[in-house]
């Protein structure tokens, strides 16, 4: 387990360091959850499967950094994040997950523009298990070019590629060429700029080329999921178009839709995905912070859902992504300036879309100390 105790020892000189005016932030966590279903199962029809409960030990850090460089300003980011499972027999969820990225802008004389570039990789690593559980390496590059109208509208154009690798198989590696743009725009602050009204817009490309073969449907009188091996390679298609409006004021509300389209030419991989996600978080009494959480998820798989082939669920980004519906409530309670006492409580569904046929019940409760400086 030598990567949750690096964790565990960032998490101490987190707490312990220098106080000094820095342009470094760092913020660190460390507590136990109970997770009802650990490993992230589905069951019905043509599953066997059954979902294990379990406590976990969670532990993370995350270091944010911004400088001047060369010219240009850049901002530096990394973190580890660790959950520990305490049954035996689902030790292959115990999975730390390093990541890390880079942005650098350079402005271009005296217009409104910078150029400059991204870079990003995170790998998720088996702890207990040869390979663990969802497990994978994520890797990116990218090519910038950020516009600026004024201080409150601003324009930010991405071009690169990335490299994706799924430990536990390598029939869903893939590399491509990216593509992206977002607009972030300021309806509306106040004079005091206490209170802001925020828009951001995201447009997405990747283009996936597999080492693997597509698959196609069987001959007529098989099972509907029968695929069988084709002789040309998978490559699919994402594309990603999303809004999210913000108010910041005595609360913090926002509100985002986005809808995803996966075209494939792998039977049974095509999806189109909406989602809706809802957030409020507000001060109470006795220094005490309460944020809620909704996401609404409807997947359509365009050519019927082949159940062998469902790995479209996962997000891949973080250990706590799960691409369901859910509600998640979060309670902190502030102990010092910079340490706090956190209760997190969550459930997730299929309560939309194709999967509605395939049950799936996860509900998590955690309590934890948070430190940020």
């Amino acid at each position: 387990m030598r990567r949750p105790c690096l964790t565990a020892l960032a998490i101490g000189l987190a707490a312990t360091g220098n106080a000094r005016s820095s342009p470094w932030a760092v913020s660190a966590e460390a507590g136990g959850e109970y997770d009802t279903n650990v490993e992230r199962v589905e069951t019905g029809p043509g599953l066997d499967t059954a979902p294990i409960a379990s406590g976990v030990i969670r532990l993370g850090v995350r270091a944010d950094h911004k400088a001047e460089l060369a010219g240009g300003n850049y901002a530096l980011a990394v973190s580890d994040l660790s959950r520990l499972v305490s049954n035996g027999t689902a030790q292959v969820e115990d999975v730390t997950l390093l990541a890390g990225d880079v942005r650098w802008l350079h402005p271009v004389g005296d217009r409104p523009v910078s150029l400059g570039f991204g870079l990003t990789a995170a790998d998720a690593q088996a702890v207990a298990d040869a390979v663990g559980a969802r497990t994978f390496v994520n890797l990116g590059g990218d090519i910038l070019l950020q516009l600026r109208d004024t201080e409150d509208r601003r324009l930010t154009l991405a071009i690169g590629g990335r490299h994706f690798e799924y430990k536990p198989d390598e029939e869903y590696d893939w590399d491509g060429p990216t593509a992206n743009a977002r607009l972030d725009v300021t309806l509306y602050h106040s004079e005091d700029h206490t209170r802001s009204l925020e828009l951001a817009t995201l447009l997405s490309f990747e283009a996936r080329m597999y080492g693997s073969a597509a698959l196609g449907k069987c001959a007529p009188g098989q099972p509907p999921d029968c695929v069988v091996a084709t002789e040309i390679s998978r490559a699919d298609r994402y594309q990603r178009a999303g809004v999210e409006l913000t108010y910041v004021g005595r609360q913090v509300l926002s509100l985002g839709y986005d809808v995803s389209v996966v075209d494939s030419n792998s039977y049974g991989q095509s999806l189109l995905r909406h989602r809706v996600t809802a957030s409020a978080t507000t001060s109470l009494p006795h220094k005490l912070y309460f944020t809620a959480i909704a996401i609404l998820q409807i997947d359509d798989y365009l050519d019927g859902l082949v159940l062998q082939q469902d790995l479209q669920h996962t997000s891949f980004t973080s250990l706590d992504d799960e691409n369901r519906s859910s509600i998640q409530l979060r309670l902190a309670r502030a102990l010092t300036p910079a340490w706090s006492l956190e209760l997190r409580a969550a459930a997730w569904r299929n309560i939309a879309g194709d999967t509605m046929d395939l049950a799936f019940h996860r509900e998590l409760i955690s309590l934890g100390v948070v430190y940020n400086k």
